[in-house]
């Protein structure tokens, strides 16, 4: 287990918003994972927008505070719009582009993972506090769920899967051989066959990605 700090002082050069706080940006560099291409975690003040594209990957689009819209056009166009009363994430398939219009300040995560799929864009909204991110993702898996006692830090996802677990609020972590308590904002990178459990504050996210399809 990669127990990885967040950097506050972070800043991103986003097209459309400028320098933005990140203050969790992991890739294969920072991870050592092959299949879970990247999270980040971006803080944006009502003014700013982010124009972005997935290239070649699929993405997870994930709202963790504030409320947005989300305009994607490509093969496949359509628009959203993530608030706390409605849809929380929405998938978006491969050689799309997008453009987040923040409608007060937010903070929102996103998930990357190479994919050959075609599917639609398509919106998720929480099941009794739980947001769940399946199909029609090819590879990417996604829980988000506050913390409720001690909690399994896959959420049910499979272990066998490479597993990124961002923390929103203070929380305790026990793995095996370690147990540490940390402030808000770090996040466990959990190769396959890697384990955790987490007491604390606020949510967790989730995100894991399944194998290359054969």
């Amino acid at each position: 287990m990669l127990i990885i700090e967040p950097d506050f002082d972070h800043l991103i050069d986003l097209p459309g918003a400028g320098p933005t706080p990140c203050p969790v940006a992991l890739d294969s560099r920072a991870t050592g994972f092959t299949d879970l291409g990247s999270l980040q975690v971006h803080e944006l003040g009502d003014r700013a927008a982010i124009d972005g594209e997935t290239g070649e990957d699929e993405m997870l689009i994930v709202l963790l505070a504030g409320a947005m819209t989300v305009a994607v056009t490509g093969p496949q166009e359509d628009g959203f719009q993530l608030d706390a009363d409605g849809d929380w994430a929405i998938y978006l398939p491969p050689h799309h582009v997008y453009r987040l219009e923040p409608l007060v300040p937010a903070t929102v995560a996103q998930a990357r993972a190479r994919s050959s799929a075609a599917s639609s864009p398509r919106a998720f909204r929480p099941l009794k506090g739980l947001l769940l991110v399946e199909e029609p993702a090819e590879r990417l898996r996604l829980r988000l769920l506050p913390l409720e006692g001690e909690t399994d830090a896959s959420a049910g996802l499979d272990e066998t899967t490479e597993r990124l677990v961002h923390l929103t609020g203070p929380a305790t972590v026990r793995s095996r051989t370690v147990t540490r308590n940390l402030p808000p904002g770090h996040t466990l990178a959990l190769a396959p066959g890697e384990s955790a459990m987490v007491t604390g504050e606020g949510e967790i996210l989730v995100v894991a990605a399944l194998g290359p399809p054969r």
